[in-house]
């Protein structure tokens, strides 16, 4: 289609989430079945337009993609990834940097924006083609107000505003030159647009899509993902949900850590297994594991296989958020409560479950933790042990 025109995309994803709120970058919070940043990717990749697929993400971020997502193959075209800079217009410079000499057209997209569409690509591709430099808009709904020292100063007419969405599409050149002219003044713009416009370049507007939207805040999450389910819902693929049960024992013993939720705490006695005895994330895996129709911990991580000796179960519960995922289940939420008569579990509730949303790459709100005892009776009103039981949702 674009034959005399070799065109990459820029992905920047090399934001800190300090927004959120939510314990983990929202590139990694999962919409369906894949990361927000896959997504996003995904989109590119599965283009034939695209030569080239430039990835910014932060330089304490690369080993982890790489292993994550690259190496597991996610993705039909070689992804190149950039590390990036203290500011977005640092992050996507440096990828401009990185293209190759033969690129000639270049579409910079937020790796937040996980669901635009193949229609909004195609549009911005062809207009800035033809005419040089292009990004998709959408008219404002709301009325706009200028706001000084907490009064309306002014409402500006609305009819001529926009909200201006990515992917933004520039040739090459011109693109590079309002970027050394930017740096040149010391200038920092909020988008690549901008510093067009400080170049008297014009940039030309294509229809937009509402459902383009920015994940910023957890807000912005939830209308994502109802925006994919009615997305899916069109396409005719209902989604299933499914509740998984898990429950697990482990007795007390001498000169072991005792590890919860992955987080130690101060004890006078462990629990005895083969891996750090966890039982809180073994009860969890299981739930899970049931909820997606797989089979038990004990199958997947025996106590007959030294690699698993002493291993950390955040490493496996990691494993098991994997598996789950690839075989398309998204975690709906997680409930979870430790029976133990000592020690009490209160002060550390909160570390757990940032530990736990953390590894499984989904929001902290999606986690519960409680604790409670016997009131003396059995095995755990003698100290003998801890038990957990855990309910999980997911969906398909």
């Amino acid at each position: 289609m674009y034959k005399n025109h070799k065109i990459a995309a820029i992905i920047a994803a090399a934001g800190s989430s300090k927004r959120m709120g939510s314990g983990i970058n929202k590139q990694y919070i999962k919409i369906g079945n894949q990361p927000v940043i896959v997504r996003s990717i995904m989109a590119f990749s599965e283009d034939p337009t695209f030569d080239e697929i430039i990835v910014v993400i932060r330089e304490d971020e690369m080993a982890y993609f790489t292993t994550e997502f690259i190496g597991k193959g996610l993705f039909s075209k070689n992804i190149i990834l950039v590390s990036g800079g203290s500011e977005r217009q640092d992050s996507v410079y440096n990828a401009i940097m990185k293209l190759g000499e033969d690129i000639d057209i270049v579409l910079i997209h937020d790796g937040a924006r996980p669901l635009i569409s193949q229609e909004t690509i195609n549009q911005v591709i062809s207009k800035t083609v033809e005419m040089g430099a292009a990004a998709p808009g959408v008219a404002v709904k709301d009325t706009i107000k200028i706001v000084e020292s907490d009064l309306i100063s002014e409402t500006p007419d609305r009819s001529a505003m926009i909200s201006i969405q990515t992917p933004q599409g520039f040739k090459k050149d011109i693109l590079t030159r309002a970027f050394e002219s930017a740096y040149r003044e010391g200038y920092y713009g909020n988008d690549e647009t901008v510093l067009l416009e400080r170049i008297n370049e014009k940039v030309y507007i294509v229809r937009g899509d509402y459902s383009n939207i920015k994940i910023t805040t957890m807000e912005d999450v939830a209308i994502c993902k109802a925006l994919l389910s009615m997305r899916n819902k069109d396409q005719g693929s209902e989604k299933e949900m499914r509740v998984g049960n898990g429950f697990d024992v482990h007795a007390f013993v001498e000169n072991r850590k005792l590890i919860l939720g992955g987080v130690e705490i101060p004890f006078e006695k462990g629990l005895l297994g083969h891996s750090d005895a966890d039982v809180l994330l073994h009860a969890i895996m299981d739930a899970l594991l049931g909820a997606c129709g797989l089979a038990d911990i004990g199958r997947y991580f025996p106590d007959t296989d030294e690699d698993y000796r002493g291993i950390s179960s955040l490493l496996l519960l990691e494993k098991v958020g994997d598996l789950i995922g690839s075989e398309g289940f998204e975690i709906i939420n997680i409930d979870a409560t430790v029976i133990a008569q000592r020690p009490k579990i209160a002060p550390y509730i909160n570390q757990m479950i940032k530990h736990i949303a953390q590894v499984l790459k989904i929001s902290e709100d999606r986690v519960n933790i409680k604790g409670t005892t016997t009131e003396g009776l059995g095995f755990v009103g003698r100290e003998e042990g801890i038990a957990v039981t855990a309910i999980v949702a997911v969906e398909k």
